[in-house]
């Protein structure tokens, strides 16, 4: 069983499809049959929302499923709408990001491109206070404050997935928050790529063009094969959730900036050799 309700949710979810689509029956029908309507039963498919745990068994009983295995992803249903520590941020937490940190709880693996940021994972506190206070100027201190202490709580999972981040080098000439907290970031940074299952490399600015060269991705891998990779994708307004073939387009995508950027070692040269001319 997997510790994030989120993760939980969309194994329910996907179960709950595939094991329609074994009956032949479409989504109307099988609305129909357990009483709902077919939007709400698509919103459960696609993992919209949290089945309740009488719904989920009237549907295992319609698709024939019998015993052990309508008890057991009966109780899927049940710790699916369990909730997480990160709804304690609600307050802070949009919906459409919710679902992230959801699904970040339970990678075992995040592959990470950004061209502009350090990533949240590896932010320090003034480092993400500059950024978040950047992004949300009106925010009173008290909002700003609930933002940042989200943000530290992400990095402190007991069981943290292993990163693999690409940055462009123009994340590393911008001085965000200051010369001493971007230099702090910056040392950070080293110390992170330094940890066990942890790789940081750099696009120099001399690797010239290169894809997707403005657009910020994160591709999610999770420890159990029932649960497919997803791509993260974040823009002002909300956010993309990708998977299937897209997310095998993204993992070549990440492969191809792996083999353009700098050599782990050569990147942490170059983040050094940044903080030395400060």
């Amino acid at each position: 069983m997997t510790g994030s309700p989120t993760v939980r949710r969309r194994r329910l979810a996907a179960a709950l499809r595939r094991l329609r689509e074994q009956t032949g029956m479409t989504a109307d029908q099988a609305a129909k049959e357990i009483g709902i309507s077919k939007s709400a039963l698509s919103r459960i498919e696609n993992a919209q929302v949290s089945v309740l745990p009488p719904v989920a068994r009237g549907l295992l009983e319609l698709y024939g499923v019998e015993g052990e295995e309508v008890d057991a992803l009966a109780q899927v249903a049940r710790d699916a709408r369990k909730r997480g520590w990160w709804q304690a941020y609600d307050d802070v937490l949009p919906d459409w990001f919710e679902v992230y940190v959801g699904l970040e709880a339970e990678a075992s693996e995040i592959r990470a491109f950004q061209p502009q940021l350090i990533p949240g994972l590896l932010q320090t506190a003034d480092y993400a206070r500059a950024v978040i206070q950047a992004e949300h100027p009106d925010a009173p201190n008290e909002e700003v404050d609930r933002r940042v202490e989200l943000r530290m709580r992400r990095q402190a999972s007991d069981n943290p997935p292993k990163l693999w981040v690409v940055l462009d080098e123009a994340a590393l000439r911008r001085p965000i928050g200051g010369a001493e907290a971007f230099k702090a970031q910056l040392r950070r940074l080293i110390d992170d790529a330094g940890r066990p299952g942890n790789t940081v490399q750099i696009l120099t600015f001399g690797a010239g063009e290169y894809g997707s060269m403005s657009s910020a991705f994160s591709v999610l891998a999770f420890p159990e094969p029932a649960d497919p990779g997803v791509v993260y994708i974040e823009t002002r307004a909300g956010s993309l959730y990708l998977e299937g073939q897209q997310v095998r387009e993204y993992s070549r995508t990440f492969d191809h900036l792996v083999a353009t950027a700098a050599s782990a070692r050569e990147s942490r040269d170059l983040i050094q050799g940044v903080i030395d001319e400060r």
